[in-house]
């Protein structure tokens, strides 16, 4: 029913006629054909290019071609997506035999991936979606990539090796803030002097709550989460100054808004999660998933910081479902000074690197 995946665009499309719209490899071109039979009529027209909705019906189409990049960063699963996309609008195509998801807002039309397929094929379906961005920004320098992983600059033939940000190949190449990555192992021993304060407020916890549970996330805590939310947001405001709250009120409802998309598609997405119980009232939970089969990924934590020592525990708990994996990414800090020390302080094995992508004949 994808007929851009079927179908060149017709000659009244001079400006794409260059352009390879192809069916996908024959491993996922069934999956490509079932997920858009159930919207055929819905998608964003782009001077003859069709964009169909990211939606949850695209899962396993994605996934397809996210096993075969097998990028350990937290942006590049399906559920990472999927449920920060509220304030925003998600929207892919299949160009060159590689999965292209573009984010659509006030802003423009950039792409929060780099095309996911063969090294071969990504240089052109690169080239087919800056054309796309082009045909819907109003200038071309408003086109861009996010969350570009190193290995894909190596597919463009990017010198990587030189400091950034950088001018290489017509390409402006900028840093991102990286995803903060441990070895599972270190998260669940907790040993040497590094993680003595870490043990300590641990021990602290479990001696103030001895009946506390850790209880899987099911249905039947849900309203018990949205709870702790709201009352989380309720507390961390009367101690963040005047001038802060108006930044902090924006971020949190993306997490609320994150967080309910997440509940809703829970089952569907296949997460894992704990939420930590204490007198009959959920005062922790966090979620996550695997990026690879050696690397996890923590979507979402959130506890009631006036109990100390609680998010140190649900962590390092949470931490041992993952004790198959070598690594736990937690993602980047936000640019937030406060979440750069936490992160810091549970001693990163490895920085995940991104950047971003734009043309620089396009930035002046």
């Amino acid at each position: 029913m994808l007929r851009t995946l079927e179908e060149p665009p017709g000659s009244s499309q001079s400006s794409s006629h260059h352009l390879r719209w192809e069916r996908p490899s024959p491993a996922v071109e069934n999956l490509t054909l079932h997920v858009n039979k159930s919207f055929p009529n819905r998608y964003l027209a782009i001077e003859g290019h069709k964009l169909y909705p990211f939606t949850a019906d695209v899962k396993p189409l994605f996934e397809a071609y996210q096993r075969r990049a097998q990028v350990p960063l937290s942006d590049y699963t399906f559920a990472n997506n999927i449920i920060w996309l509220t304030q925003k609008s998600g929207f892919y195509q299949i160009i060159e035999d590689c999965f292209c998801l573009f984010s659509l807002t006030g802003d423009g039309l950039t792409m929060l991936l780099p095309p996911l397929g063969a090294p071969q094929d990504q240089p052109g379906a690169l080239t087919a979606c800056f054309e796309i961005m082009d045909g819907y920004n109003a200038t071309p320098w408003l086109g861009r990539v996010e969350f570009v992983y190193r290995d894909f600059l190596q597919a463009l033939n990017l010198d990587q090796d030189i400091p950034f940000p950088a001018v290489t190949h017509d390409w402006l190449v900028e840093r991102a803030l990286p995803d903060y990555i441990y070895t599972t192992s270190d998260l669940i021993e907790l040993k040497g002097n590094a993680y003595k304060t870490k043990r300590n407020e641990i021990n602290q916890f479990r001696r103030s709550y001895p009946g506390h549970r850790m209880e899987p996330v099911g249905r039947e805590h849900w309203d018990g989460i949205r709870d702790l939310v709201n009352r989380w947001l309720q507390e961390r405001i009367k101690y963040l100054p005047a001038q802060e709250i108006p930044d902090f009120l924006c971020t949190a409802e993306l997490e609320r808004t994150a967080i309910n998309r997440a509940l809703e598609h829970y089952d569907y997405l296949q997460l894992d999660g704990l939420c930590l119980v204490i007198g009959g009232r959920i005062e922790g939970f966090t979620f996550g998933e695997r990026i690879t089969a050696n690397v996890a990924s923590v979507l979402v934590e959130k506890t009631n910081f006036t109990i100390q020592g609680s998010a140190q525990y649900l962590f390092r708990e949470f931490a041992k479902t993952y004790r198959d994996c070598t690594f736990i990414n937690v993602g980047d800090d936000l640019g937030l000074e406060n979440l750069r020390k936490v992160k810091m302080s549970y001693r990163p094995a490895l920085f995940g690197e991104k950047f971003t992508l734009s043309r620089y004949s396009a930035q002046g």
